[in-house]
Order: structure tokens, then C-alpha cells, then sequence
């Protein structure tokens, strides 16, 4: 009776294993959510991803310069602040300065004494004591006297020199102190003047300085349309275009750059912030079936996917993956157009096929 009994068992283990030999490659959905999508034929596509920073457009930057020598005095601006087209930054008290103004009062007496020279010379030639000549020639004084206070007057204006031994820096547009190279109580030497005192970048407008590699050189064109995201805001996207190449290979780095232009309203951009740019490199007219890369499970350099073969049943399917952008793959061998793929949970399933 045992030997029967041990018989009808080990048969009952035999259709056992037959059974799940034949379903080895499919599964039963399990409680887990589950999402599907569709494989269809569509253009092939990739992205070249460039790394970059964020950087001042240059010709929204404006540097301020020291006019003279002298002590730095009323600064009263740091690197990051807001400021406005007009604003005194600082005043620089300066001998020279007040040399100019000095020069200005000398020029305004030179016209003084010309127009008084001038109407004497009309008197003395409407009495006869004077030529034509006379006269022409102390109204050409008047002309000149006036034109050289006219000169001092716009140098005056250009280098901020106000009443007094005072220089003003003044700010030339509205916009962010990216850089600052003064402080209070230090003196400004014909030694030490040769940079900018202050930078002022308008950030309405912005650049993002990119690195291509060596490789990636001969795709990369200007013109191209690329979108843009960054470490600070990751989920949000900007769209531009590259509108320059610099044409010079870096010989470290062995990268060249190329230049993106972005409107920045909301001034939310700053300088030194890490950006990718992204470029589009399709494939115009080859097409190929695509599923989301995110279905696709590699496996011991083999790729599968898990495809709905009936209501919630799903099958292992090993297909060739032929090449792969950033969120599709496309598919050369081992599905057909129409059929659906696990894309949510797929490796749960596909591990779970393994046990059935």
C-alpha cells in the first residue's frame, strides 16, 4: 500500500513540474499597482547632454571704474545687492577731483573775461577803434572759452566728479553687484586702479556657458534648439537656442564651449548655477517600435521586457534593444507593434515570472 501511495505521489509531483515548465514564462498580476503603455513605430531620437554654468550675459554687464586716485569713502553696496540705474555706490575723496572742479572755475572766469573782451571790442569798432578782425577774433575767444567749459563739464559728468574733492560712483543700469573689488577707507592708487570697482549684470538676460567633448563636437550646430534645466530648479525647463561656438579646443580638458542665450524675467538664474543643456539629435524619417526605457530589464547582458498577454496575465518576452534615448528604447527584435509592456512595477513581475 506504501509503495502505491509513494507512486501516485511522485506522479502528482511530475504534472506538478510540467505545469509550472509551462508557465516558467508568465505570471498572474499580483496585488501590486501595475501600468501599461503601448509599443509603437516612432522616429528614432537621442539628446547630446552638455554640463555648464550659468554666467552673465556681457552685454547686459557694465563695470564701474575709479576715476582717480583717493580714499574710498560711503560704500555702501555688497556683491548680491539690487541696485538701481542713478545710485551713488560710493564716493572716492580725491585731490584730483578736486584739480578738475578747479579747472571748471578756471574755465568759467576764461569765459567771463572773453564775453567782457568781446562786447568791448563791438563798442570799439562801432566808434571806429577797432578793425573787423578785432572784433572776430574776441568773438571766436567767447566760442573757444565755452566750447573747453562744454568739455569739462561731460568729463565732469563721465567720471562723477561733484562739488568739491568728491568723486561719485555712480551706477550705469539697474541690476545685481556680481562683483566688488573697493572697501571703505582704502586709498585707490595709479598702482592699484587697473580693474573695475564694481560690475553691475542686468540678469533680465542670461547665458549658459557649455562644455562639449572632443566627440561631440561635429554634432553641435548653431541654431540648434536646446532646453535647459538646473540643480536649483530641476523641474523647471528653459528653452533657447545655441547661438554661439567658440571654436577652440581646451587642451586639459579637451572640451570646446558653446554659448545658450535665455530671457530670465524672474531673475531666478543666477551666475555659477550648474545647468545641462540638452540637444535633440533625431533621427529624421528612421523609424523603429519604441517602449519606455523604464520597461526594458537587463539581465546577464540580455534584455527583456514583461508584455499583457490577457487580463492581468503578463508573459517575459527577451527582445534587442537596437538603441536607447533618454526615456525611450527602441526595439529591433522580439515585440510587434500594438502589443503592451509593463511599465510601472515591471521588475516585481518580471522577478515573479521566475517563480511560478
Amino acid at each position: 500500500m506504501k509503495t502505491y501511495t509513494m507512486i501516485f505521489a511522485g506522479m502528482l509531483t511530475l504534472a506538478s513540474c510540467s505545469s509550472r515548465s509551462q508557465q516558467a514564462e508568465s505570471v498572474e498580476a499580483s496585488q501590486c499597482d501595475v501600468a501599461t503603455e503601448t509599443a509603437e513605430l516612432s522616429e528614432i531620437d537621442d539628446e547630446l547632454v552638455l554640463n555648464g554654468n550659468v554666467a552673465c550675459d556681457e552685454t547686459c554687464l557694465r563695470k564701474v571704474f575709479i576715476p582717480c586716485t583717493g580714499r574710498v569713502t560711503g560704500l555702501n553696496v555688497e556683491v548680491g545687492d539690487k541696485v538701481s540705474r542713478g545710485q551713488q555706490l560710493a564716493v572716492i575723496k580725491s585731490e584730483g577731483a578736486a584739480d578738475y572742479r578747479k579747472s571748471i572755475s578756471d574755465a568759467d572766469a576764461e569765459i567771463r573775461m572773453a564775453e567782457r573782451w568781446y562786447a568791448m571790442q563791438q563798442d570799439l569798432l562801432r566808434s571806429g577803434m577797432a578793425s573787423d578782425k578785432d572784433e572776430e577774433e574776441a568773438r571766436e575767444r567767447v566760442t573757444t572759452a565755452k566750447a573747453e567749459r562744454r568739455r569739462l563739464n561731460d568729463v565732469a559728468n563721465i567720471n562723477g566728479f561733484g562739488d568739491g574733492a568728491n568723486a561719485s560712483l555712480i551706477a550705469p543700469i539697474s541690476g545685481y553687484v556680481i562683483c566688488k573689488r573697493i572697501y571703505n577707507d582704502s586709498y585707490v592708487s595709479d598702482d592699484n586702479n587697473d580693474e573695475a570697482a564694481i560690475e553691475i549684470a542686468d540678469l533680465r538676460r542670461v547665458w549658459v556657458i557649455a562644455d562639449v567633448y572632443e566627440s561631440d563636437i561635429a554634432k553641435i550646430r548653431a541654431g540648434a534648439p536646446v532646453s535647459v534645466t538646473t540643480m536649483t530648479y530641476p523641474d523647471e525647463i528653459s528653452h533657447g537656442k545655441i547661438d554661439k561656438i567658440y571654436s577652440v579646443l581646451d587642451r586639459e580638458s579637451k572640451t570646446m564651449k558653446v554659448r545658450v542665450c535665455l530671457d530670465n524675467p524672474d531673475g531666478k538664474l543666477k551666475p555659477g548655477i550648474f545647468a545641462n543643456v540638452r540637444m535633440s539629435l533625431s533621427q529624421q524619417g528612421v523609424r523603429m517600435l519604441a517602449v519606455p526605457a523604464k520597461a526594458v530589464i537587463f539581465l546577464s547582458g540580455k534584455e527583456y521586457v514583461m508584455v499583457q498577454t490577457g487580463k492581468n496575465r503578463y508573459e517575459r518576452r527577451e527582445v534587442s534593444v537596437a538603441h536607447t534615448s533618454s526615456d525611450r528604447s527602441f526595439i529591433s527584435s522580439g515585440l510587434t507593434a500594438g502589443e503592451k509592456v509593463v511599465t510601472q512595477n515591471a521588475l516585481l513581475y518580471f522577478n515573479a515570472s521566475f517563480n511560478e
